[in-house]
């Protein structure tokens, strides 16, 4: 499933974050946190779950 992530999945993050991909990576996925754009890098072993909305 994390392997098939791509720009706009939102995904939800073992801490609870609900995020939305930006940038998959090799080892991280950038991802947006909020509206106003704020983007940080997660960890690939840290994302629990795609949320299909």
């Amino acid at each position: 499933m994390i392997d098939a992530l791509k720009k706009g999945d939102k995904v939800i993050t073992n801490g609870g974050l609900i995020c939305e991909v930006v940038k998959p990576e090799e080892d991280s996925i950038k991802v947006k946190l909020n509206d106003e754009g704020m983007v940080v890098k997660v960890s690939r072993d840290y994302i629990s779950k795609k949320i299909d909305e």
